[in-house]
């Protein structure tokens, strides 16, 4: 069962225990830390979270006794499933047993969705499916005339419903508190029981386009008060709650040993140099061609490349051969992390191996190499003088990709490996020289950051600017875009194969996960599907990614990686994560967070104006699909941010082959108060929320075997790969940027389906399903999707 508890224990504030504290208690849901954040900001006090199988059953009577007395009320939180089902409620169908069977020791509670069904389950009233499910929609919710205290008035507000149940009263157990009035029936949205201090709503109050949340809080925090001052007292004893706040969950700890990045060195060797070229026409593939054809057409480079807005800079990546680490890992060998070194032509010479043991994990790996490696920007700062008006985003540090499979909730036990090998999960290169262009100002510059002095990092980037400026005075550095085919296939005379996702599978799936959305069990499932490309073996990745990036599919996060094992050409228009300095003196190491998810999709054609976009976008299922990944967002982050704030919700964005329905959500993590760092957030929010759906854990596991089905493609065990999971950059001092993998494509170069005259490179593509999805239309709207990085190829 692992840890029994997860302690959400305001590390914001002063770190001394006070009482009364307020336990909420977990389903899993992907909305838990906003109720939690809500009840911290509305009341002050501080709230301890378990989940609610934290204890086996024989346990429930020991922590009742033990700890009950300690806090001033319990809030259940919502989750996925039936509270008739004890594996999706646990303890708490025992709470209202225990409170029907002793009265002696009841500590008020509110229900939020699933804890206010279980409420009215527990107490005889039936929890039936809804005719007219609502996931993610708002509708205005009214309070009845004699609302308790739990509303302070009666007037009509609008909150968020997400729920694909609701209790139907029977009998006078419980008194209704408020409704939803829909044009042929009323739901239940709020009750209390007759007798007992136990109260709930069916709505989300935490939602970020629900009001009157805080009211809520804080008039049920008034009603518990005034109980407990008249039925019980609450218990004082700090020793006891100390000794339950230090058993917190595994994925709390920090990554960065001790939590803490710092200089441990006085004087690095920082190399910056402008690079003067003859005019600005020049970009990253200009750049990267001409080190590939100065190199024996080998890609022995890693490019970050923004080619297109809102994304401002691109980053090459230039491995040093002999002496570049390259970190490999697979969910296959999950306890064996391989660390080599680059050579030549993207290999890697010799192998190393790390072996984990009990509670280690390649993230703690990262962390720890971070820690060695870090240098602070103020101190590379000091040591050149001022080269630019702005700082670069990336001073050296790792550059790579993450597949879907290294997040968390994936059964590594259903997998197969797609290789002949184990598949390559995670792949980061450490970079120390790397050239930048900055798209606002058009400059470009050519750096070396190392911790150790190496005479040959100054040859190099004497030798890298004396090449690049004279090939721009010979002419010959501009790559002529006439010259690259405007499809792949002109790349071969051999012919290219194509393995399409079968549509009779599909709806199979999607009726799938329509039942799991009726059953309660996920509010949105982002089921994808793969797209095979057989490509001749002439045919080269970085031909591919010109193609692609030129003729086809620019996109603000762009990137080529060529490792020994795999390959990535990506056109991603999702930013997954970023976090960088909030200042530019870098005076303090409080990072910027921000996340910006997309969901909801428009084919960009000539009939088609940012106006029509914008009105087939903003509709309810896709609006609905959209707000629950910010909200699921919302709550990755407030495990680690005390203030995270939606800047942008439901823009819509404008790409080369589609209009994509666009949110914001951002914040600040300032290291010094909770020793969190970037590290943290990324290791928890993934696999991207965008790509799973909610609740993110039920969604994963389900997604997990609907995609097994997909036989016709091999794809035993539910196996996404690359696709899904990040690529990107974490710079040493500690900024990085990393995007979803979609709208790409990518090769295993010992796939178990490559043949002797053709390499399998696999595309992914699917969508956020919800009760509102319309299998033809989602099937469409897939199909727009692979067209966009298939569209190479044709």
């Amino acid at each position: 069962m692992g840890e029994k508890f997860t302690s959400h224990s305001s590390p914001y504030k002063d770190k001394k225990l006070f009482l009364p504290m307020i336990l909420l208690i977990d389903s899993y849901d992907s909305f838990t830390n906003n109720l939690y954040q809500l009840i911290v900001d509305s009341t002050g006090k501080e709230v301890i979270i378990i989940h609610n199988d934290s204890f086996c059953p024989e346990e429930y009577s020991q922590f009742w006794d033990t700890y009950s007395s300690l806090f001033e009320y319990i809030i259940i939180g919502p989750g996925p499933g039936h509270p008739s089902i004890q594996g999706d409620v646990g303890i708490i169908s025992w709470i209202f047993q225990h409170y029907q069977q002793s009265k002696l020791t009841v500590v008020p509670i509110l229900g939020i969705c699933l804890g206010f069904q279980c409420l009215c389950h527990e107490f005889g009233n039936p929890v039936k499916r809804l005719d007219d499910i609502k996931h993610g929609q708002i509708y205005d919710i009214q309070p009845v005339d004699d609302a308790c205290n739990l509303f302070p008035s009666i007037e009509l507000f609008p909150s968020v419903r997400y729920h694909s149940l609701h209790a139907e009263l029977v009998n006078d157990s419980i008194v209704p508190l408020a409704h939803c009035y829909e044009p042929h029936d009323s739901i239940l949205m709020a009750g209390r029981h007759s007798k007992l201090p136990l109260y709930g709503v069916q709505y989300h109050p935490e939602s970020i386009c629900s009001s009157r949340g805080q009211d809520l809080i804080r008039s049920f925090d008034s009603i518990a008060q005034t109980y407990n001052e008249c039925h019980r007292k609450i218990g004082d004893n700090p020793q006891l709650l100390k000794d339950l706040k230090l058993k917190k969950a595994a994925h709390e700890n920090t990554l960065i040993p001790n939590g803490i990045l710092e200089d441990t060195l006085k004087k690095p060797q920082v190399i910056i140099e402008k690079l003067m070229l003859s005019h600005d026409t020049y970009n990253a593939i200009d750049i990267c061609d001409y080190i590939y054809n100065s190199e024996g057409h080998r890609a022995n480079f890693c490019l970050y490349n923004s080619a297109a807005v809102p994304s401002e800079w691109s980053i090459i990546g230039l491995p040093t051969p002999g002496r570049s680490e390259v970190v490999s890992h697979s969910v296959d060998d999950v306890n064996k992390v391989v660390v080599s070194t680059f050579g030549d032509n993207v290999h890697v010479d010799p192998l190393q191996c790390i072996e984990l043991s009990n509670g280690q994990s390649v993230w703690g790996i990262l962390g720890m190499k971070m820690k060695q490696r870090y240098i602070s920007t103020k101190l590379i700062n000091s040591q050149v003088s001022k080269y630019h008006q702005r700082n670069f985003p990336f001073y050296g540090g790792y550059m790579g990709l993450i597949s879907y499979e290294e997040g968390k909730f994936i059964q590594i036990s259903k997998l197969k490996s797609l290789t002949t090998s184990t598949t390559p999960d995670m792949k980061l290169i450490f970079i120390e020289r790397f050239i930048l262009f900055d798209h606002k100002s058009n400059d470009w510059f050519i750096a070396s950051v190392s911790k150790d002095f190496h005479q040959d990092n100054l040859d190099w980037c004497k030798s890298m600017i004396n090449q690049l400026e004279t090939a721009d005075l010979e002419g010959t550095l501009k790559l002529n875009k006439d010259l690259i085919p405007s499809s792949v296939s002109q790349l071969s005379n051999d012919k290219i194969h194509f393995e399409f996702p079968d549509e009779n599978i599909y709806e199979k799936q999607f009726d799938q996960c329509q039942e799991c959305l009726h059953s309660g069990d996920s509010y949105e499932l982002c089921l994808t599907t793969p797209l095979k490309i057989f490509l001749p073996k002439s045919i080269d990745p970085w031909d591919i990614y010109k193609v692609l990036t030129l003729h086809k599919n620019p996109a603000p996060f762009s990137c080529f990686l060529e490792f020994d094992d795999c390959s990535l050409v990506s056109s991603s228009p999702e930013r997954f994560i970023s976090w960088k300095s909030t200042h530019e003196d870098n005076d303090n190491d409080i990072k910027k967070v921000e996340l910006r998810p997309i969901k909801g999709t428009v084919k960009n054609t000539p009939d088609i104006d940012l106006n029509k976009a914008t009105a087939l976008l903003k509709t309810p299922k896709e609006m609905g699909e959209n707000l629950m990944i910010v909200d699921l967002i919302r709550h990755d982050l407030y495990q680690f941010l005390p203030n995270v704030q939606v800047s942008e919700l439901m823009s819509v964005e404008e790409y080369k082959t589609a209009f994509q329905l666009v949110s914001v959500i951002q914040g600040e993590l300032d290291p010094s108060t909770n020793n969190y760092h970037g590290l943290d957030i990324l290791h928890n929010s993934l696999p991207p929320g965008s790509m799973t759906g909610a609740p993110k854990k039920r969604s994963v596991e389900l997604l997990q075997d609907i995609e097994s089905g997909q036989t016709l493609v091999g794809n035993e065990g539910g196996r996404r790969g690359i696709y899904s999971g990040v690529c990107g950059y974490w710079s040493v001092t500690d900024d990085s940027d990393w995007s979803v993998v979609i709208r790409s494509i990518f090769h295993y170069n010992q796939d178990l389906e490559n043949s002797k005259t053709h390499n399998l490179w696999r595309i992914g593509a699917g969508g956020a399903l919800t009760v509102l999805s319309d299998v033809k239309g989602e099937w469409e709207e897939m199909n727009v999707k692979l067209q966009s990085a298939c569209q190479a190829f044709h």
